[in-house]
């Protein structure tokens, strides 16, 4: 699969939580209007990404890992 779309356009390491925070915000007020939601599993799985906790690479893996079990 080719993962290069799914590639951030920020540097991760320039992310505060603040900043984490309003995009998460702005994500679910956007999925909300469309009657969709991140499960709480998801939205931490986002946060570890931003914080760089985890690679790009794992973050695809575990977000397919939980959309296929959803």
């Amino acid at each position: 699969m080719d993962t290069s779309m799914f590639k951030p356009t920020f540097h991760v390491d320039d992310t505060s939580d603040k900043d984490i925070h309003a995009a998460m915000r702005q994500a679910q007020a956007s999925l909300a209007i469309e009657g969709l939601a991140v499960p709480g599993e998801g939205q931490e799985l986002v946060r570890k990404r931003l914080r760089g906790e985890i690679s790009q690479a794992d973050f695809l893996k575990a977000a397919l890992e939980i959309a296929t079990r959803e």
